[in-house]
Order: structure tokens, then sequence, then C-alpha cells
């Protein structure tokens, strides 16, 4: 069968309509195809490598890019101006393959940053569902596209406001139900009567045995209701759900549950500790429960000595003391945080706490093993190494091989500095040590570190502290200096933490409209 030229061939493309794709021989790094026995064309599409990060802060009205400073093509939007204009608060709902759905307010946009295409959905009945979207793409089997959302989890029972018992003035107005220490100092009685009811509901299993979601298709362009149907006996309750640390109650601490497609099947990372692994296809399911946290952290060691040694002029002995507690009350506070993603060997979950990071693989179930299991890969303290960077004496003559939204288009600040796309990890894996000159310097390390994520090909996982990005390789253990995301325009750090993060693999070959302001599926 006679190959045809990569030139020849995205001409075709671009006259095509839509139509199922399959896997042929390569023509290019990317795209393969020929002209089978019948006369059609058969092509395969794979997305491109990792290009960056994109970012949705707190109190921020758009999500950012964090990326590579070189003059790669295709040149990705970071900044999607392509979109219209933004009506109230923008952020990155989820990617998948070089497809990035957008939320801009009340309205779905599914857009390709590095095409500059893009399609707005139609409105959808939000009764019932959460407001959780996840979008499937994957141009290998089909250049159509999906956005899928699960029915909610029904929420905890509240406490009704009862209106013979006086509430603080600062309550009224702050929060419409009862706060923790309200309910502390109620009637036994009427929180008694509260934990049965709780208790009761809280016994249901979640999942249940046919879970419903709504389903855009880019096919019909229409949404429609799908029941997936659990295939085996694994389930958690609502109490697990209600119990999880970083549930909805969490308000916008709690980042979204991350999504990835993986080897035909579609994996959502789920509250209560659990995992749903959808067949789309024959619209069924299986749960698949999260590691263990138990005994896996240790917790560091405070020595009220250190605390006291920092006496002085500006520090008192008092001062010190408080500042000792203040650490203590952290610690006791302080709890993991989770990350779903894939890399190299498939699906990966990772917990960190305390500059501590935890990383498991999961194994899908086989003749040896009837279930699937969680092997832990990885466990580290990168407490030190980050220390080590940030007491480095030339630290800030490290130059930034990363910045934020360096991908719009005739940024002043892009620089080549000689990409290779063949090593996409855009990190010189051989640089310094990181080593210290000796000396004491100061640490500006913060209390909490964020992952980014994960290299969908290599085992390197992209971390954050205090807005420096960093990379972090398994197989040796080195952390790397990428550059600083601080958004430009903030005032003040706390009002714009990371709140989550998607790794970006650019792909060109999609079926959105061309960038018509007015182009929608309706």
């Amino acid at each position: 069968m006679d190959l045809l030229p990569q030139e020849l061939i995205g001409d075709i493309l671009q006259r095509l309509p839509a139509r199922e794709i399959a896997v042929c021989r390569t023509v290019s790094k990317d795209l393969r195809a020929v002209i089978d026995g019948r006369g059609l064309l058969v092509v395969h599409l794979a997305p491109r490598g990792l290009r960056g990060v994109f970012i949705n802060f707190t109190g921020q009205d758009e999500p950012y890019f964090f990326s590579r400073r070189e003059r790669a093509v295709p040149r990705v939007d970071g900044e999607l101006n392509f979109l219209p204009e933004i009506e109230l608060v923008r952020e990155a709902l989820h990617h998948s393959n070089g497809l990035l759905l957008v939320q801009d307010w009340g309205t779905l946009f599914v857009c390709n940053p590095a095409t500059r295409r893009w399609a707005q959905l139609p409105s959808r009945s939000s009764k019932g569902f959460g407001d959780t979207e996840h979008l499937v793409f994957d141009p290998t089997v089909s250049l159509h596209y999906e956005v899928i959302s699960f029915a909610e989890a029904p929420r905890k029972p509240k406490i009704p406001i009862q209106p013979d018992i006086e509430r603080p003035s600062w309550c009224k107005t702050s929060f419409p139900e009862y706060t923790d220490e309200e309910i502390e100092n109620l009637p036994y009685t009427l929180r008694a009567k509260y934990d049965h009811e709780a208790q009761i509901k809280g016994s249901v299993e979640w999942p249940p045995s046919s879970h419903m979601a709504q389903v855009f298709s880019s096919r019909t362009g229409q949404w429609e209701e799908r029941a997936f149907v659990r295939e085996d006996d694994v389930t958690v309750t609502l109490m697990d759900v209600w119990s999880d640390p970083w549930g909805p109650e969490m308000s916008y601490k709690a980042t979204r549950c991350n999504a990835v497609y993986w080897q035909g099947a579609f994996y959502i990372h789920c509250r209560g500790g659990f995992v749903m692994r959808l067949s789309l296809l024959q619209q069924k399911y299986k749960v698949i429960k999260t590691p263990r946290l138990d005994n896996v952290f240790t917790r560091p060691k405070l020595d009220v000595d250190k605390f006291l040694s920092k006496e002085g002029p500006y520090r008192n002995k008092e001062y010190c003391l408080r500042e000792f507690q203040k650490e203590h009350k952290y610690l006791d506070s302080a709890k993991p945080s989770m990350h779903f993603g894939k890399s190299e060997h498939g699906i990966y979950y990772t917990a960190l706490l305390w500059y501590q990071l935890c990383i498991w693989v999961l194994h899908e179930a086989s003749e040896c093993h009837p279930t699937p299991e969680w092997e832990l890969k990885h466990k580290v303290d990168i407490g030190p190494s980050f220390r080590q960077h940030y007491t480095r004496e030339e630290r800030k003559e490290i130059m930034e091989s990363w910045s934020l939204d360096c991908g719009k288009e005739g940024s002043a600040n892009q620089i080549d500095c000689g990409w290779d796309s063949d090593d996409d990890s855009g990190i010189n894996v051989e640089g310094d040590d990181g080593s210290s000159n000796g000396g004491v310097y100061y640490c500006n390390m913060s209390r909490h570190m964020d992952l980014l994520g994960y290299h969908p090909s290599k085992e390197i996982v992209f971390l954050g502290n205090r807005f420096d990005g960093f990379s972090y390789y398994l197989d040796s253990s080195k952390l790397q200096f990428l550059g600083n995301f601080y958004p430009e325009g903030c005032v003040h750090s706390l009002v714009a933490f990371t709140h989550e993060s998607f790794i970006y693999t650019p792909c060109m070959h999609d079926l959105l409209p061309n960038q018509k302001k007015n182009t929608t599926h309706d």
C-alpha cells in the first residue's frame, strides 16, 4: 500500500467530513496514513509532547499557562485569546489529549489552544448533577469528543436553624448554617436526632449500582442521560464521601477530582477514597479504592529549644513560644492532599504532606491478582532538596526556562532555548547538583507544596513551592528549578494560591469549527 505525503494528508484532512479513524503505518511522528483496499483514508493522530501546565488560581478570573520559553511550533495560545471575551470568571475544567474544557461562568467551551479552534456547548439541565465536568478525547480512536458529568452524591443532612435558639449576629450574616462550634452548644436531643438521621442516610452505598450521568457528544451535538452499571460489589458509603477531608464542604479549598483516559478506559477520582473505571462503550464501571494513608507520613518533630534560640532584639521568649505553638497547631491540623494522574506506567495516585511525597501505581486485575492493586512506587521527603535550592548563594542567577503565559503570540519575553521536540521534558537533567557553597541563607520555603502534574510519558513530577516551579525525577530523585509562576497583577499570594492544574499536550487535529465567535453546536 502506498503512503501519502504528509502535506497531501493535511490537505485532505481539512476537506474530510467527520468520520471515524483507525491506526496504520507511520508517516511522521504524530501522523500515520494509508489508503486501504476500499479507497478509504485511514489515519492515526497522536498528541505531541508536553508543552506546559494550565493553572487555575483562587481569586483570579482566568487560567494561566506555565510553559517553556521556546519558539516551538505550534505556538500555543496559553491566554485563550481566541475565545469570546470573558464574561465573569473563566477557568479550565479539564484537559484531554490536546483539547481543553473551559467554563466561563455558566457557559462551557471545548477548545484547542494549538489550533485556536473552539465550540460552545449548549446549555444542559443541571438538576441532580454536580458541577464537575470531564472531557474525554482520544484522537487515536476518534476525532469526536465527549463531556461527562455524573450525578452528585447527596449532601450530608444539616441541622435546620432553630428560630428559638439565639445566634451571634456575625453568624447570621456570614453563615446560613450552624458552625461546628454552634453545633457543639446545641441541645443534646437535637444533636442526637441529627446524628441518627446522618447515620442512617450515610450507610447507603455509593456510587449506586446504576449511576446516572449527563453526557455531551460532539457526534450528536446534544446532551443525553446515560446509566452506567456497576460491574462488581466494591462500594463505599455516603458517610465515606461526607468524611472526605477535601469534600465539597471545603468550598474553594477543595479542588476538582481529576480524571484521565488510559488504554481505552476513563478513570475518575471521586470524593470518598475511590476511583471509577468507566467503560464508555459498554456503559459499565468498576470501583477501585484508593490507597490507605494510615502511617504513610512521618510527622516532623519540633524542638522547642530551636524556637527559643531565635530569641533576640526583635523576638522575645514569649514570641518564640507562640511560634512554636502555632507550628504545633499546624501539624495537628494538616492533612494530605491527593493528586490523580497518568504517566509512563499508567495510573498514578499521589499524596503529599509536610514535603513528603508518596506515589502509587495502579496494577489492573489479572489472573494472578483478581482485583486491582496499588503499588507504592516512591516515597521521599523533598524538604531537604527544597532547602538546598533556597539556600544556594547563586540561586538568583539560575536561568528560568519556564514562565507564566509565555505561550502568548508575540510575547516579548520569549526566547529560544534550543529545545528539541525529542526531549519534551524541557529540563537539563545533567545540570547543577544544587549544592550550597557553605554559609546560611534565608530559606523562602512555604508550608505547602503543590503538585502541578506528571509528565505524560516520563516519570517526572512537576511541583510548586511558593509559586516557584520545579521538576522532580523519580529515577534519580533530582529536583530541578524551572521558573516562577506568580500571577501578574496579584497583590497578595494568599488570594492566588494554586487551586488546580492540568498538564497540556498539544494535538493539531480535531473536528472543532474554525474560530468564529458565533459558532456553537446548537
